[in-house]
This record gives C-alpha cells, sequence and structure tokens, in this order.
C-alpha cells in the first residue's frame, strides 16, 4: 500500500516560523536590490562589502518587524499577507527585470492610472510563467508549513532582540550611511514588498480628486472682444529626439513640415517623467501654484467655453463647460481612425462653431505613443518603417523594430495634427491657434531602459525632451500684427509656458500672467 505524502513538510514554532519566512522574502525577492549594491560598490573593499552588508540586515529587519506584528495579531493575517505578496514580488521582479523599473512613488502613481486596457498589453506567456514559479508555488510552500502553537510573548521578544541587534549592527557600521542615503530613492523602489507598499500609500495620501479646497487664482479681463479658439493638444509619450521637426533623420513630420504659421519651439524639457505630474505643470502658472485651480477651471471661471476631450487620463481635478470620454465620442465617428486619438476630431469644428461664447478652449488628451504597443497606435496606413516590434517584451525586440514601430506613432501623430489644423482653418471668423505638448519622454532601450517613469533625478534627457510647438491661424496673426518668423524664442522652455501662452493668446490680462513666460509675447520695441 502506498503512503500518501502528507502537504505540510515542517511543523515549526510561530517565533521560527516568523524569522524564517522574514530571511526567505528578504533574502529570496531583493537580488535586484543586492545587485544594485554590488554594480555600484567595490564589495571586496571593507566598505562596499559594509554598505552590502547594511542593505541585507534593512531588507530583512524590515521583513521581520512587520511578520511579527501580524503575527501577534493573527497567523491566518500573516499567511494571507504572506500569498498576496509573493504573487506580487513575482510581478514586480518581472517588470523591474524586464522594463528597469523603480518602484517609487512616481511609478506606483503611473501603475494606479493604467486603465484595463492599458494592463492587457503588459500581459505575455513569460509573465504568466514568472508569476507561477515565482509566485504562486512558493507562496504555497510557505503557506503550508505547520505552526504549532503561538507564543506571542516569544515572538515579540525575538522581534526586539533582532530589531536592537540589527539597530546596533548598523549603527557600528555607520560608515555606510552616507552611501545608502546618495542612493535612497532606487534603494526604496527596488525593496520589496516594502517599495511598492510604502509608495502606494505615499502616492494615494497625495491624492486630490476634488477641486475643493484648491486655492483660487485672481481674476483678470479679456482685452479683445474677438472670436479666438484655442485648441491645446496633449501629447503621450512623445520624444522631440524622434521628430524631424527637430532634426530627426527619418521623415516623421512630413505633413507639418508643410504647414506655414508653424512656430517649433526648442530645448524643452517635462517637468516630470509621468502623465499625472506632468499634466499639472502644463495646467499651473508656476511650481508654487501647483496647489491652485487648474486652467481650464480658472478660464472656465473667467466665462470662456471650456471643452475637454480624452482618450487618455490623469488630468487634476477641473471644472469645465464640457468633459467627453473619447468611447462617448464613437458612435458619431466614422473612418479607421475611431479607435485612435482621431476619434477626439469628431464634429470638433461644429461643436466650436455652435458656442456662444467668445472664446473658447479645447483640450484633445491623446494617446499618442504610449508604450509598450506602440505597434497598435496608428493605422496600417501609418506603418511606413517597418520592420516593427509587435511583442509588448519589447526588450525581445531588435532595436530597429522598436523604434520603427514608435516612429510610426510620431508619423500618425503628424497626421493628426494636421488634420486638426485643416479644420481649424475652414473655421470662418474666428482667429484660431493649436498648441502641442507632450506629457513626458520615452527610452526605447537606450542605457537598458524602457518606457517611462524613471524618477526625474537620474532619468535620460530621453524621458524629459519634448516637442512643444504652435500653429496660427493667418486671421490670429493679422489680428495680434505679427509674424511667426519674428518671434524670439527663449533658450529653453518648460510646460509651465503653456498657461502664460494660452492666456496671452486670449488677450487675457491677470496678476498671474506673466508675459517672459507667453512664447508669443511681442515685447516692446
Amino acid at each position: 500500500m502506498r503512503a500518501k505524502l502528507p502537504l505540510s513538510f515542517s511543523i515549526l514554532k510561530a517565533s521560527h516560523y516568523t524569522f524564517l519566512i522574514s530571511v526567505v522574502i528578504a533574502i529570496t525577492y531583493n537580488f535586484l536590490l543586492f545587485d544594485y549594491v554590488v554594480q555600484n560598490t567595490n564589495v571586496w573593499s571593507a566598505s562596499g562589502l559594509g554598505v552590502l552588508i547594511s542593505t541585507v540586515v534593512i531588507a530583512f529587519i524590515f521583513s521581520y518587524t512587520i511578520f511579527s506584528l501580524l503575527t501577534l495579531i493573527s497567523l491566518s493575517i500573516l499567511r494571507t499577507f504572506l500569498v498576496i505578496i509573493t504573487v506580487i514580488n513575482a510581478i514586480a521582479i518581472y517588470f523591474m527585470m524586464t522594463y528597469q523599473v523603480v518602484l517609487d512613488r512616481t511609478m506606483m502613481g503611473n501603475i494606479f492610472n493604467t486603465r484595463y486596457s492599458e494592463s492587457v498589453e503588459l500581459l505575455s506567456i513569460s509573465l504568466i510563467i514568472f508569476i507561477v514559479m515565482f509566485g504562486l508555488i512558493p507562496a504555497l510552500l510557505l503557506t503550508q508549513i505547520k505552526v504549532k502553537q503561538l507564543d506571542r510573548v516569544r515572538v515579540l521578544a525575538n522581534a526586539l532582540i533582532a530589531f536592537i541587534v540589527s539597530f546596533s549592527f548598523l549603527y557600528a557600521n555607520s560608515t555606510s550611511w552616507l552611501w545608502i542615503d546618495k542612493h535612497a530613492s532606487i534603494l526604496g523602489g527596488k525593496i520589496l514588498p516594502w517599495s511598492y507598499i510604502i509608495n502606494s500609500t505615499r502616492h494615494h495620501s497625495s491624492i486630490n480628486r476634488s477641486t475643493e479646497g484648491q486655492k483660487v487664482l485672481p481674476d483678470g479681463v479679456f482685452t479683445s472682444n474677438n472670436k479666438m479658439v484655442f485648441v491645446l493638444v496633449i501629447g503621450e509619450t512623445a520624444r522631440s529626439d524622434n521628430f524631424s521637426l527637430y532634426g530627426y533623420s527619418k521623415l516623421t513630420n512630413p505633413k507639418l513640415q508643410q504647414q506655414s504659421n508653424l512656430l517649433v519651439l526648442n530645448n524643452t524639457k517635462s517637468c516630470t517623467t509621468y502623465t499625472t505630474g506632468s499634466l499639472a505643470c502644463m495646467l499651473a502658472p508656476s511650481n508654487q501654484h501647483l496647489g491652485y485651480e487648474a486652467l481650464p477651471t480658472y478660464l472656465t471661471r473667467q466665462g470662456v467655453d471650456v471643452q475637454w476631450r480624452t482618450n487618455n487620463w490623469g488630468e487634476p481635478p477641473i471644472e469645465v463647460s464640457s468633459y467627453v470620454k473619447a468611447g462617448e465620442l464613437r458612435s458619431k465617428c466614422s473612418g479607421n481612425g475611431c479607435n485612435l486619438d482621431e476619434v477626439l476630431l469628431t464634429n470638433l469644428t461644429a461643436t466650436i462653431e455652435s458656442s456662444d461664447k467668445e472664446k473658447v478652449f479645447v483640450v484633445l488628451h491623446t494617446k499618442g505613443s504610449h508604450g509598450p504597443s506602440y505597434y497598435t497606435r496608428y493605422t496600417k496606413e501609418f506603418n511606413q518603417f517597418i520592420p516593427v516590434c509587435r511583442d509588448e517584451e519589447v526588450s525581445k525586440c531588435s532595436s530597429e523594430e522598436l523604434i520603427n514601430a514608435y516612429d510610426n506613432t510620431i508619423l500618425y501623430t503628424d497626421h493628426f495634427l494636421s488634420t486638426l489644423i485643416n479644420k481649424l482653418e475652414k473655421i470662418k471668423n474666428t482667429s484660431a491657434a493649436m498648441m502641442y505638448i507632450s506629457d513626458h519622454g520615452e527610452s526605447l532601450g537606450e542605457h537598458g531602459l524602457y518606457l517611462h517613469g524613471t524618477p526625474y533625478s537620474f532619468a535620460p534627457d530621453y524621458q524629459k525632451n519634448i516637442p512643444f510647438f504652435i500653429w496660427l491661424s493667418d486671421q490670429y496673426l493679422d489680428e495680434n500684427i505679427f509674424n511667426v518668423s519674428n518671434i524670439r524664442q527663449a533658450p529653453n522652455h518648460s510646460q509651465f509656458n503653456v498657461f502664460h501662452t494660452v492666456l496671452g493668446a486670449f488677450g487675457f490680462e491677470s496678476p498671474v500672467y506673466e508675459s517672459a513666460m507667453d512664447v508669443l509675447h511681442k515685447p516692446e520695441d
């Protein structure tokens, strides 16, 4: 008769079990953290070895302290927590290895702002295998260990001893503190599971989903009664390095380069590498005004007809005349681009012409070049640069395939903006302006990095350099008596230029308006 093997392969005291899982979690799931230390220190030296050991001790004491507290409450809660974090740890390590991400607060903000349609694009067989091998199986093994008794006094005593010993060691090895402090933002984004737990809490605590409590900007007056429409197009993940308007070798802007009255602004950097932060910047007059009402709310309150159309998300809390999502426009849209950004142009001209306000401000928040599925961001006629990457695990693609797919998204953006300009040109008796600026750039494998969201302090310029340009109608130029070619550019530009340029174009005088930040401002002779 064949004997049955029990699922529970060991029996431990609760104090021993807590210590064991703390060591396993700290060591097994933090190899990327330790690898970063090894790659950036000389571990064969006394100081380098001290930093490595200190990092291991920190990872352990974090886990041991929290696990001990959970054990004191309930072993069932501890086991449930273990199952959850081992699965999430596996997912975190997969993306940290595949896309070189760091799970700091801004990256957690990116994750929570990712919608289902984008999340699906990140699924792959490799990810599923990774979750099973490094998440579900370890979770099963850890939870099958039997605990024969729960001696809360012993658990608490061991935790206190470990805490004292660990901090005594860290204090004695204080020479490693300077290095750890210098690299704290990266280390804090790599230590699992506490990076995503703590930074998720930090992200949610910083969110204000209501306009209540926002400070009010000072009122102003319009100096002109002329009918005026200003369209702000917010790009997504577009980097200026891949725009032929900025000298890129491949012709990615064939239509825009044929447009007259186009002002291409040089040396523009985003203020962050993630959408929510960058949108807050471009809709504010300065960094000091981020707690104030955003530009759309401000203009709405001043009597402007503000229309917000979005195929994306991440804007700060706003109050506008009309807020329309892409899905609401699709039923009235026709053509191949209805599942893409072109849906935002549906009945746009009629909406502008039907407005009873003299000033109309339209924001089109596009999906743009959002990765990793770049090949899905354009219609087939814009699949001009080939071969293209069609794998969501972009690190598996060649550099040529990845860049080609990305460049096709820029080619589609060129088409989208040119179509918009053509529509604005046909609006009668109305001066018009169109501004395009991206939220941030993108890494396409340079330095081993992909996508965006890398902490700003060490993010490459590819994630910061963004396109920024403005088209002006002939009527606008005639009314304001100036020529695009005569505009003197500043040495560099930022997303804060948006706020002041929009106010200046509307002829809106306000204490918050700064002419030096208005790229269309004509200095007095």
